[in-house]
């Protein structure tokens, strides 16, 4: 038998081949000398936290590889999200820190860069939520990803509530209408429409179906055209696009 590495033979009388449990290949005992890696398949399909014996060239490359954000978790086994725990605070978190970054983003340029400077260089941590390196999915075993997010929420955070321009963009529940300001990353207090984005009280919006603004934008949508608004199919004819307030 000829092996993947150096092509040397093995068998009965020339040493015995081992196989390397990221590639399923055979390798000598030159080039397979029992180093243990994190097996990325074994991880994402079943949650397999264990080390697993890789040739020398399956750990280099493993190592080389080891922190670019290469592993969409929606997009190779969603699932995971709801059996794993971990997995599922730490992307409940990430959607928050999202929210949070178009707030930061929106503000001065300084704040955006110091939120850029506390994510470096993981910066797409703030934008695809479900993308992930192999470091960031060890983190999340050790449970160290979980306690860094929530230390750059809570600086977020605190800017949001403390600066009069993100102030300015937050939302007043339409449904109790008690002047509060609300944010959508108000995990635990706040409810947003996957329709229109509006956001609201949790225990309102649980209260309220169906969400008042989309039922708004379908009235709106349902009323006859005019000369100044016809259907959109009507070639050549002005339209003034909606803007709900």
């Amino acid at each position: 038998m000829n092996l993947s590495g150096c092509q040397r033979p093995v068998g009965l009388s020339r040493g015995k081949a081992k196989v390397c449990c990221y590639s399923g290949w055979y390798y000598c005992q030159s080039c397979h000398q029992d180093n243990s890696f994190l097996i990325p398949a074994r991880l994402l399909r079943n949650w397999d936290t264990s080390k697993h014996k890789v040739s020398k060239q399956a750990k280099e490359f493993l190592e080389f590889v080891y922190e670019e954000p290469l592993l969409d978790v929606q997009q190779l086994n969603p699932c995971l999200y709801e059996h794993c725990e971990p997995l599922s605070t730490v992307l409940r978190l990430r959607q928050r820190l999202q929210s949070l970054r178009a707030y930061l983003f929106s503000c001065r340029a300084t704040v955006a860069e110091d939120l850029r400077r506390r994510i470096f260089p993981r910066e797409y941590l703030l934008q695809h939520i479900h993308l992930y390196s192999m470091a960031d999915l060890q983190q999340v075993i050790d449970g160290k990803l979980a306690p860094f997010l929530s230390k750059v929420i809570k600086f977020a955070s605190s800017h949001v509530f403390s600066c009069s321009l993100c102030r300015e963009k937050g939302f007043i529940c339409e449904l109790c209408q008690n002047g509060q300001v609300i944010y959508p990353f108000q995990e635990s207090a706040t409810k947003r429409c996957g329709g229109c984005g509006a956001v609201f009280h949790t225990e309102c919006r649980q209260k309220a179906q169906p969400c008042p603004r989309c039922v708004r934008r379908e009235l709106h949508h349902k009323r006859p055209s005019s000369f100044w608004s016809p259907d959109d199919d009507s070639p050549g004819c002005f339209h003034v696009p909606y803007q709900d307030t």
